[in-house]
């Protein structure tokens, strides 16, 4: 059956076969709060906006095409302002996201989980992981966003 909240089909991804029940994504935070993943994704791209390794983690999550929506269904891992009428992210909690990560809580693919950690560390110089482990195995399509990411980050586009 098709999980519509981590797109796993067979249990490949998640270990188990299981639907939207039973899927570590939904309502794991017990968090009720709402968030649109195309508005996160444009907060998000503002809010980075002069940083060039916070634009580049921020392009990488978004060129990866599954990461935004996914933090958007766990607000837990989100900066959130409840100053006003209504709760709003602005942002994301990078060590939430690595503690996330090596407590393999995320239900994911191996390649999907390396690029949410590579955009970690762009982001957030205390989430250190070993480029060599995270780039291994990523298809052509995901390493190609991941060294966009990094010329991104160094202030350079990527020469081809």
């Amino acid at each position: 059956m098709f999980c519509e909240h981590c797109g796993d089909i067979d249990g490949d991804e998640t270990g188990i076969d299981h639907d939207e029940r039973d899927c570590p994504w939904l309502d794991t935070d017990g968090d009720p709060v709402p968030v649109d993943a195309a508005e996160l994704a444009d907060t998000l791209q503002a809010a980075a906006d002069g940083s060039p390794a916070h634009s580049a983690a921020i392009g990488l999550l978004i060129g990866h095409g599954l990461w935004i929506k996914r933090l958007a269904e766990r607000p837990g891992l989100l900066l959130i302002d409840y100053s006003g009428p209504s709760p709003e992210a602005y942002g994301i909690d990078w060590l939430k996201v690595v503690e996330a990560l090596a407590a393999k809580e995320l239900a994911a693919s191996s390649g999907e989980l390396r690029i949410l950690a590579i955009a970690a560390s762009l982001a957030d110089t205390a989430a250190r992981i070993p480029l060599g482990d995270a780039v291994s195995s990523l298809d052509a399509t995901n390493l190609d966003l991941v060294l966009t990411a990094i010329a991104q980050a160094n202030g350079r586009p990527l020469a081809r």
